[in-house]
């Protein structure tokens, strides 16, 4: 549409300058009325121009279309290519991954072997322990019942309650010996046990009769400590201990028995301003002497921690008694004679008569009993279980 403006503005100028030259000159115009018919040309040169325009800008559409495509095929070429690169890195790693993962599971086979094998191992030690267990149990029973009927036929016997009676009496006394650290009741109780295998009258019973003898003279031949007294006594030391007074120093000044008295005579006054000045130059500095350890005053808080450890060790001492622990016993009273003697006053009667109900106990000797067993008790369990005493075995040549 722009193209045909112009070339309506082209044929109006002709048309313009035509007209005065027909009013001037009519040959003319008729002589240019061809002219106008065959002149054509510009109108037909614009409409090529305009036709140019556009296969030019058609074509420069299709040049810019094919670059875009190409443009975009490379884009698209170049995108395919980077993704079967990454595709080809993927598959790689893949197969490493794979490749681990059979190398892994080799391993694990491997290192699941050995606790397999184990396993296995002690199923079949614990199916193996199962049996003998259940095996043990049976033999258990037939134990139990084996015994069961001895007891049974033991019982038959007149005097199997006198045994058991004994029996009883030795359990007894071991209870006392070992327990309450009591040989004498642990003596009568094996004599009365003596006494009931005695009545039973039963000659093939000697074996036991000698084994409770043994016990006898072996309980009897204790020597026991009087563990009550002598915690007693500790108590009364320890109650008088409070009361001791401590040991304090003279610290007067005695006066000197070489100095001489002055007289009360006028006439003498020489003499005692001669004695009065020599006493004043000899006591203006005075030296003395002494042969024993000058020891401080304690104060009166450390007073009452001295009381008190003085009754400590007494209280070990005490503990000790109870466990038959003799060293500990010795070593907590030599303590606290120690203590009494260099801390308290030495010239009082309550602290000489501690010192010697001090003295008198760590004289004391713990004995403790060494005995484990009474040679009568398998004795008395046969005869109960059996009915008889099982021979001797007769030494082999």
């Amino acid at each position: 549409m722009d193209n045909n403006k112009p070339e309506t503005t082209d044929v109006d100028t002709n048309e313009t300058v035509l007209k005065p030259q027909a009013k001037d000159d009519s040959s003319q115009a008729t002589k240019t009325a061809p002219t106008l018919k065959r002149a054509p040309g510009p109108s037909s040169r614009h409409r090529k121009l305009g036709s140019s325009w556009w296969v030019r800008l058609s074509i420069l559409i299709s040049w810019l279309a094919a670059g875009t495509a190409i443009a975009g095929c490379y884009w698209l070429y170049l995108q395919l290519n980077n993704q079967q690169i990454q595709q080809q890195k993927l598959v790689t790693d893949l197969s490493a991954v794979e490749v681990g993962n059979q190398q892994l599971k080799q391993e694990l086979k491997q290192s699941l072997s050995t606790p397999n094998q184990r396993i296995a191992l002690l199923e079949q030690q614990q199916s193996d322990d199962a049996k003998a267990y259940q095996q043990l149990v049976s033999l258990q029973k037939a134990h139990k019942q084996l015994q069961e009927r001895v007891a049974i036929v033991a019982q038959r016997s007149p005097n199997h309650w006198m045994a058991s009676e004994a029996e009883y009496l030795v359990r007894m006394a071991s209870r006392k010996i070992w327990l309450e650290q009591d040989p004498q009741t642990a003596a009568s109780l094996l004599q009365a046990a003596d006494n009931r295998i005695e009545a039973m009258k039963d000659p093939a019973l000697h074996q036991l009769r000698k084994a409770l003898a043994h016990d006898i003279a072996a309980t009897q031949a204790i020597k026991t400590t009087d563990i009550a007294g002598s915690v007693y006594a500790i108590d009364a030391v320890i109650d008088q201990i409070a009361n001791l007074p401590l040991n304090r120093i003279n610290t007067e000044i005695s006066a000197d028995p070489l100095t001489e008295p002055l007289t009360d005579s006028i006439d003498d006054w020489q003499t005692n301003l001669s004695k009065s000045f020599k006493q004043f130059v000899e006591g203006f500095i005075t030296i003395r002497q002494r042969t024993t350890d000058l020891e401080p005053l304690l104060p009166i808080e450390q007073q009452w921690y001295l009381v008190e450890n003085v009754r400590l060790k007494l209280l070990q001492a005490q503990f000790s008694l109870h466990n038959y622990d003799e060293q500990g016993y010795k070593s907590a009273i030599d303590y606290a004679q120690r203590w009494v003697k260099q801390y308290f006053d030495m010239s009082d009667r309550n602290t000489l008569n501690v010192l010697a109900q001090l003295e008198k106990l760590s004289g004391l000797t713990i004995e403790s009993i060494n005995t484990k067993q009474f040679q009568s008790t398998p004795l008395l369990q046969e005869l109960i279980t059996y009915g008889q005493m099982m021979p001797e075995e007769e030494p082999t040549l």
